[in-house]
């Protein structure tokens, strides 16, 4: 009996590991866009809220772009960094409000590298104004 009830939980343990064991579970909920202005630069950092621990990841590598998703896109490729993202107000002509974005996909392992649905990510923004 008890080596049927070992090949079972052996099994039983193999299966869930196959497909994604509780290492899956965790999942970005919230991104958090941060600033810091420098003269004419401002300068925009990440950080990530987990559905389990570490629950805060500070920077968190994303994907930044100028402007908003409208209408949001199927599929997103992306490029993560956790570099922060510099926004040069002289060089850019930046006049007036505008919007930086940042998006990871919601699967802390996902590659650096790829192409993610609209519905497997999280996004964040933030309206800002050069000085």
């Amino acid at each position: 009996m008890t080596r049927f009830f070992s090949a079972g939980l052996a099994g039983l343990m193999g299966l869930t590991l196959a497909c994604g064991g509780s290492s899956s579970s965790r999942q970005l909920q919230s991104i958090a866009i941060h600033s810091a202005v420098n003269g004419q630069q401002i300068q925009f950092t990440a950080a990530g809220t987990f559905s389990a621990p570490p629950t805060t990841v500070d920077p968190l590598p994303v994907n930044w772009s100028l402007g908003l998703f409208a209408p949001p896109p199927a599929n997103l490729q992306y490029t993560l960094t956790s570099q922060p993202y510099l926004v040069n107000c002289v060089d850019e002509e930046v006049n007036g409000p505008a919007q930086i974005s940042a998006f990871a996909p919601k699967n802390p392992s996902a590659t650096m590298e790829g192409t993610v649905t609209f519905a497997q990510e999280v996004a964040a923004a933030m309206t800002f104004t050069c000085p």
